[in-house]
């Protein structure tokens, strides 16, 4: 009767903590655990992961790492394209990269030059203010003030979903990201990181 008793329990435990178990963060074999993770999609602990690694690589990169100091290069913000299944913001991490890239001293961002339009459109809009007669004419910027982009920063995040023979999923997540010298067209850094997690496919966005 005791083991009916625990028989039971332990199916009603399978039961109720759900047949699909939770998705985990794998090796690049898909084999290893490396943490639970609530989710087959991308996460904010994962775009904060990306951008740590990001960061960490540019800052250290022999093209930037003995940058003279107090010289600080303007830095647009180019096409960051999602080729994933997923709607992505990929705001979350160009923000946290051009947020440490201007703490670091070395980088300013500019607003007024972006991919798809200005971030900030009053650069433009106060200009638009000459020879009106309401505003003080001396209090409005003047011609070839705007200060042009050094460098441009771009990149991708793709998507790979790839079947392992223990018949789940493993989902490979690429996060590509460089930045383009504007006067010569010349990529003066690139790098990536790969986040792989492993589950059912029934939670993997095809």
């Amino acid at each position: 009767m005791k083991k009916l008793l625990l028989v039971s329990v332990a199916a009603a435990t399978f039961i109720f903590s759900g047949c699909t178990p939770q998705p985990m963060y794998t090796d690049n074999s898909g084999n290893i655990n490396q943490g639970d993770t609530a989710t087959m999609g991308l996460s904010s602990e994962d775009f904060e992961l990306a951008a740590e690694t990001m960061i960490n690589s540019l800052l250290s990169d022999p093209a930037f790492a003995n940058q003279k100091p107090g010289v600080r290069k303007v830095v647009a913000i180019g096409r960051i394209k999602n080729d994933t299944a997923l709607r992505l913001d990929t705001e979350k991490l160009t923000r946290k990269i051009t947020q440490a890239m201007r703490r670091s001293g070395k980088f300013v961002l500019t607003s007024a030059v972006a991919a798809g339009g200005a971030l900030d459109s009053m650069s433009e809009d106060v200009r638009e203010l000459r020879d009106n007669d309401e505003f003080n004419q001396k209090t409005i910027a003047k011609k070839g003030t705007l200060v042009s982009p050094d460098f441009s920063l771009f990149g991708k995040i793709r998507q790979d979903n790839i079947k392992l023979n223990n018949g789940k999923t493993k989902v490979e997540y690429f996060f590509l990201l460089g930045l383009t010298d504007l006067t010569s067209g010349l990529v003066y850094w690139e790098d990536e990181k790969t986040i792989n997690k492993a589950g059912s496919s029934k939670s993997v966005s095809w």
